[in-house]
């Protein structure tokens, strides 16, 4: 995840605190506009189970989520979309996390004009979900990212490889 600065001048910046797995679930009840004030607070209600003794009572809690981190949780979301990196440009050996392929030099014009030539810039989400006839093709050193490939963008029902060769 990439560090979020934020003003309210544009030009005294500063860190806004990373979003987490709490603020995400939280924020993803709040629609509507920003009000471009980071202090204003979105309210919400939300059901939750308490526990007194053996009895379980369902209560209504209302959720303030601050637009500060309303707005770090969507650039975190967006960032988690559209951040793409081409194969190879990363590697991962067998002891530990991903490094930079110093040996990289680009893809070649047919590589790049492939889909399956990029993967999202994230930790893998639907690698994780094939089976291993699906990984037998892949280099676990290069493939450990989800390729955009299968992706379909919300809203459409082509896939995008169709699209692209025509």
């Amino acid at each position: 995840m990439m560090d979020i600065i934020g003003s309210l001048n544009c030009t005294d910046w500063s860190l806004l605190p990373p979003a987490t797995e709490e603020t995400m679930a939280q924020t993803a009840m709040v629609k509507g506009r920003f009000m471009g004030d980071p202090s204003h607070e979105y309210e919400h209600t939300e059901i939750q189970k308490v526990n007194e003794g053996e009895k379980i009572f369902e209560e209504e809690v209302v959720v303030q989520v601050k637009e500060e981190t309303r707005l770090v949780s969507i650039i975190d979301q967006i960032d988690q979309a559209v951040a793409i990196i081409p194969r190879g440009a990363l590697f991962k050996t067998p002891f530990g996390p991903s490094n930079v392929n110093r040996t990289f030099e680009g893809l070649s014009l047919s590589e790049a004009k492939k889909l399956s030539s990029y993967f999202h810039f994230r930790e893998a989400i639907d690698l994780k979900n094939k089976t291993l006839l699906e990984k037998a093709d892949l280099d676990p050193s290069l493939d450990f990212m989800d390729s955009l490939e299968h992706d379909i963008p919300k809203g459409s029902s082509h896939n995008l490889e169709d699209l692209s060769s025509g």
